[in-house]
């Protein structure tokens, strides 16, 4: 395994900026937000070769690109080989996709059918580059929940149709059972923690990654018994509302902690 950061945690940056401040914390990879300022709205080559060749002079690695591609968007197919043309530039085989916009006791059967068609093309669209698919585990989508991630990609029927991997439910993580389910599928982690308010027990806050209701060595010792040997990727940051020297100062522990817990599951293929 390897500690990466997603740099949607650094998104009041620009990407260049976001980069460097990744390499100067210790990651060994970074996956790279699929919005302005990070990526133009417009597909933009010579941008994107930039990216890539800041991320090599670091001698890191293009973790994942974090696309917004979701069946159910106007322009699905147009953005979906803008994603493949993009991931190819950056030199990553992972394209960060969303499994539509509805949950599944949302969903009717012709939502589940045109989700998983549309994914289906992608991800044939995607092998011809040697490229995987990683869903994104999240609210507002049929992997909203690990049955729902489980029903498209039995649905899709695709090799290269994975999860990225995120904590549904902090007050209630339910490792074993949801990386039970999903754990041969995973291909990459989105880390993030959070803990009760101290002011207002019943709301959650964002802490650090080692501090909160996540035991994230216990979600990495069940994944590795799994096979996964991918990044594990800081998404967002301690302290951001209240100043940039509390964020970075997270940047730099949240770092150091996935560089610990990384090694400590890493496997030398």
């Amino acid at each position: 395994m390897k500690p990466g950061l997603a740099t949607i945690a650094l998104r009041r940056y620009n990407v260049f900026h976001a980069i460097d401040l990744a390499a100067q914390a210790g990651f060994a990879g970074v996956e790279i937000w699929g919005k302005p300022p990070h990526t133009p709205e417009e597909f933009d080559a010579d941008h994107t070769a930039k990216i890539r060749d800041r991320v090599r002079a670091y001698g890191m690695k293009v973790s994942m690109f974090g696309s917004y591609v979701r069946p159910g968007m106007p322009d699905f197919e147009t953005k979906a080989e803008e994603a493949i043309k993009i991931a190819k530039i950056l030199g990553t085989r992972r394209i960060r996709v969303w499994a539509g916009n509805k949950e599944p006791h949302e969903a009717d059967d012709n939502v589940w059918q045109e989700v998983a068609r549309k994914l289906r093309e992608f991800a044939l669209q995607a092998e011809d580059y040697g490229m995987i698919l990683a869903m994104e585990m999240h609210g507002g989508t049929l992997c909203a929940t690990p049955e729902g991630c489980l029903r498209v990609i039995e649905m899709c029927n695709s090799p290269n149709l994975k999860i990225n991997f995120q904590v549904l439910d902090p007050r209630n993580p339910d490792l074993e059972r949801t990386i039970g389910l999903l754990g041969r599928y995973v291909v990459n982690v989105h880390a993030q923690n959070y803990r009760p308010s101290r002011r207002e027990p019943d709301k959650l806050e964002l802490c650090l990654i080692q501090e909160g209701l996540v035991d994230y060595d216990k979600a990495l010792s069940l994944l590795a018994e799994q096979g996964f040997n991918g990044f594990v990727e800081a998404e967002f940051l301690k302290g951001e509302s209240e100043s940039e020297d509390v964020m970075l100062d997270s940047l730099r522990k949240d770092a150091q902690y996935l560089c610990e817990l990384t090694a400590k599951y890493r496997r030398e293929d």
